[in-house]
């Protein structure tokens, strides 16, 4: 099934219904609904990676050090904490990544419906305007060969008075 236009169907026919509109609304508000939640899916991405890189330098430096055991809890409980962080934006992008595919098949189902209702309107509107297109072709080539037509009847009349003039003076003079 093809992609139509939407901004070459004229909506202010009476036979466009309010429903068909809704969808095509929902769909096109859909589609930013996407690009949002890729974006926060993005960001969330970055976070992760962020607090994950903080978890490995408090190890590294932890290592590297040694530490009292207080310095030491309070390090174990940020890295807890940290692990617990990741693990909530990692479940909010997953939450996340469902929405959006829910979000694509139920805007691809409302483009399908769309598309089912009136492609066929589309192409019979089609046909009946390169009907008409040739219809004015037809015209336009009989309009052309009749005054074609009409030049040359005028032109041989022309000439047969012409002629006739011609006889009636020469029989005068002779």
């Amino acid at each position: 099934m093809g992609t139509i236009d939407i901004s070459t169907i004229d909506i202010s026919n009476e036979d466009y219904s309010d429903d068909a509109l809704k969808d095509c609304y929902n769909a096109l508000t859909s589609a930013q609904s996407i690009k949002n939640v890729k974006e926060k899916s993005l960001r969330l991405e970055m976070e992760n990676k962020r607090l994950t890189d903080q978890i490995n330098e408090l190890h590294t430096s932890a290592a590297g050090e040694q530490t009292s055991s207080e310095v030491e809890r309070a390090l174990k409980a940020s890295v807890l904490r940290l692990k617990d962080e990741i693990r909530k934006r990692d479940t909010e992008k997953e939450k996340l990544t469902v929405e959006k595919e829910k979000l694509e098949a139920y805007t691809k189902r409302t483009l399908a419906k769309f598309q089912g209702k009136y492609l066929l309107a589309l192409q019979e509107c089609n046909a009946k305007l390169k009907e008409k297109r040739d219809k004015i072709e037809q015209l336009e080539n009989r309009s052309a060969a009749q005054k074609r037509d009409e030049q040359l009847l005028s032109s041989t009349i022309y000439e047969l008075g012409f002629a006739i003039m011609e006889q009636k003076l020469k029989e005068r003079q002779g």
